[in-house]
């Protein structure tokens, strides 16, 4: 039995309508509701400029989900709905009553509350992924069954006009570049796509690979310099070195003939060889 709903919002539930019995119906199967509940959609405006405002909540009294509706993905509000139907199961199944604090933060000072809620978060959260990948995949199905109906009925019709021969594959687009047009334009596309992401992966690969040869060339650079540095510091240091050694042997040659000097001018008379001569 469908639930009914009752909007009192601008929002257009043309495309949302749909997906909300059919998420009902699907909760339904894997619960089973006793009484199904009204489902109201509500504005307000107050609300929504209020970032911790209300998104949904539910009525035990009168079996009713309120969903707000302001500025939200439709896929939030279902998830809300998920949330709520939950609630409405504890309710019917009279565990929603549990007394104690229901004011302002129940959900820190509610213990018993507390699990409710979790159970309706978890729950409720676990049974619309449920829903939703169920119906994607439904649908999916649809369409490759359509699809193959139109794949079977050009080929009749082809046959019939005498484009194709009986027996004879259908020249498709050869979307991959691969040269065979008898190959599905489905395959080909699937053939195209994965072709393009090894060409992508080369193309990636193949950019790492430059990068680290910049990366390499910099580093033998850097490394160039360094020994160049060391190399023109070492000629440095060694023609200090040269230079100090010839200086020092400089000084060894001169150091005779300064003390030979320093003796005469000590000397109080010099006699010479030649004459014998004294010199005072």
């Amino acid at each position: 039995m469908p639930c009914q709903l009752s909007n009192h919002s601008d929002v257009d539930l043309s495309s949302l309508e749909p997906h909300v019995q059919g998420m009902y119906d699907f909760f339904d199967q894997k619960i089973g509701f006793k009484k199904p509940p009204t489902m109201h959609f509500d504005s307000d405006p107050n609300n929504q400029s209020n970032v911790l405002g209300k998104t949904a909540y539910y009525d035990p009294s009168s079996l009713e989900i309120h969903v707000f509706t302001d500025g939200r993905h439709p896929k939030d509000m279902l998830r809300s709905i998920a949330h709520e139907l939950i609630h409405h199961q504890q309710n019917l199944e009279d565990r929603l009553n549990v007394g104690g604090y229901m004011g302002q933060g129940y959900y820190l000072e509610n213990k018993k509350m507390k699990m409710l809620e979790q159970e309706a978060m978890l729950k409720g959260n676990a049974l619309m992924r449920e829903y939703e990948d169920t119906t994607k995949s439904e649908e999916m199905n649809k369409m490759s069954l359509k699809e193959w109906k139109n794949n079977e009925l050009n080929k009749l019709l082809l046959e019939k006009f005498g484009i194709l021969k009986e027996g004879k594959k259908p020249d498709f687009l050869d979307l991959d570049k691969d040269g065979d047009k008898e190959e599905s334009m489905k395959d080909a596309a699937k053939d195209k796509e994965m072709n393009e992401e090894v060409e992508e992966e080369a193309e990636e690969e193949e950019l790492n690979e430059e990068a680290k040869e910049k990366k390499e060339t910099a580093t033998d650079k850097m490394y160039r310099k360094a020994l160049e540095r060391g190399i023109k510091k070492g000629e440095e240091e060694a023609a200090e070195k040269k230079k100090k050694e010839a200086a020092e042997k400089n000084e060894e040659k001169a150091s005779p003939l300064q003390e030979a000097l320093k003796r005469i001018l000590k000397a109080k008379s010099i006699t010479l060889k030649s004459s014998g001569k004294k010199i005072k």
